[in-house]
């Protein structure tokens, strides 16, 4: 099944680019990066020359000696069988390309070569030194990047069939502020609790698809999920040997497991010392912060004060932890939570499912999220930048929380100037300043940031 992506338009937008330079594809394994990049180069390409080198490390003495283009092709004929390279008609692919530091540094060589077009793609390229005592410089300012996350809520309509006319609705509705008709509101709520219940990994969507069974797409959820923990620790020496032993990766599938426990409670702070297990190298900090590099964790900070500019006031060892699809969420909870999303009845389990949603939902748009909490009892979901204003994201009607907002902002003095948007079940609407969205807007809070240089 084809699936409509953003990075799409992306990858269009790069090729039509006379500057382009090589294009680094980063995101979590299993968001689709390979398929979408093999399909677009299938497409606009006459030959495509495919070095996956998870699979085929042997490819990686390839890139030992000189790194230009002459040399590097040189080099792999003697590894693959390669057809007549067209000029201005080819595209080399390196996939997984953390697995060989070079191949990742050649790219600063050829981004000067015109003849040929390159695209690089890694799923564990934010990981502080991936590959232990190499010591190989990453290319800094010679590639675009585009950072792939699992499927969202637009593209898991596209997915459903339906089309850019039909998913501009919701768009157009928040930008003119004016609320779409019951009928439509209703059709979309409905759809964004299946898309709660499914997530965002392509294969998952694709299975959801073509059966229509919940319950089927949780099981392939939970298998992805297993995937990634087998993968905890995929951090290597330059022999090319594991570096974690299993104490420490026993630390970060502990960090992982806890997420849902934390979220489950009422102010949701991650609690370091509650990770389990022995660890000489890896503190529990750093098994978060391994969970964060590989993208299957988000941190949202607390702030000391919710006043822009936000970075500025961040408490950096207080924070919330969300995963990075909401399908892996609800793949960790038990049997039945699908059920009762679908029906609406999620009773309390219902506060950490939407705000792990809205969490995720701006983390793939790629804007900066940020919570407020102090010991007196002031407690605010989420505080973002939105169109240069501090603003409060109000995710749960809870009338602790509704306190606590009009606390902040009637002290601007104290605070900071702040503004109120309210995220719930039901229409969007206006009144007295404070903007109601529903949750399947809450996206469009950050706009779409994919975008190449203009230069």
């Amino acid at each position: 099944m084809e699936l409509k992506r953003h990075i799409d338009g992306w990858l269009a937008e790069w090729k039509s680019n006379p500057n382009h330079k090589p294009a680094l594809i980063r995101g979590i394994r299993q968001s689709g990066k390979t398929h979408s990049v093999r399909s677009f180069a299938q497409k606009n390409y006459n030959v495509v020359v495919y070095l996956n080198f998870w699979d085929r490390p042997d490819l990686c003495v390839a890139f030992d000696g000189q790194l230009d283009a002459d040399t590097i092709i040189r080099e792999l004929s003697v590894k693959m069988p390669l057809t007549e390279l067209t000029e201005g008609s080819t595209v080399f692919l390196y996939d997984e390309v953390q697995e060989c530091p070079r191949a990742l540094l050649s790219l600063k060589t050829v981004q000067n070569d015109k003849r040929f077009d390159f695209i690089a793609t890694g799923s564990y390229l934010g990981v502080n030194g991936y590959v232990v005592s190499d010591d190989t410089p990453k290319p800094v300012g010679c590639t675009d990047e585009f950072d792939m996350r699992t499927l969202d809520f637009e593209e898991f309509l596209w997915a459903k069939g339906y089309e850019d006319r039909q998913v501009s609705y919701v768009r157009e509705a928040f930008k003119s502020r004016s609320a779409l008709s019951e009928s439509m509101h209703s059709s979309f709520t409905s759809l964004f609790r299946e898309y709660l219940c499914v997530g965002g990994f392509p294969e998952a969507v694709c299975n959801y698809i073509k059966t229509n069974n919940i319950y089927s797409t949780l099981q392939i959820t939970r298998r992805i999920t297993r995937d990634l923990q087998d993968d905890f620790g995929r951090r290597r020496g330059k022999d090319n040997k594991p570096l974690f032993n299993n104490n420490e990766v026993a630390r970060i599938r502990s960090a992982f497991s806890l997420i849902p426990s934390f979220l489950g409670k009422e102010n949701k702070r991650y609690i370091v010392s509650k990770i389990t297990g022995k660890g000489a190298k890896d503190s529990g900090k750093d098994a978060l912060d391994y969970l964060k590099d590989t993208g299957i964790v988000i941190k949202v900070y607390n702030l000391d004060v919710p006043a822009t500019p936000l970075s500025v006031n961040a408490i950096s060892n207080q924070y919330k932890v969300f995963t990075t699809d909401i399908g892996m969420l609800v793949g960790m909870l038990e049997d039945g939570t699908t059920d009762a999303i679908m029906s609406g009845a999620l009773g309390m389990g219902k506060g950490m499912l939407y705000e792990e949603l809205i969490a995720e939902a701006l983390y793939k748009r790629g804007g900066k999220l940020f919570y407020f909490s102090k010991n007196g009892g002031l407690e605010l979901d989420f505080v973002i930048n939105y169109l240069g204003n501090s603003t409060i994201l109000e995710v749960k009607a809870k009338d602790g929380n509704a306190k606590s907002a009009k606390t902040v902002m009637a002290h601007p003095d104290h605070y900071g100037k702040t503004q109120l948007i309210r995220i719930k079940d039901s229409n969007l609407g206006e009144s007295n300043g404070i903007l109601t969205i529903p949750h399947y807007m809450a996206h469009l809070l950050f706009e779409w940031r994919a975008t190449l240089p203009t230069e």
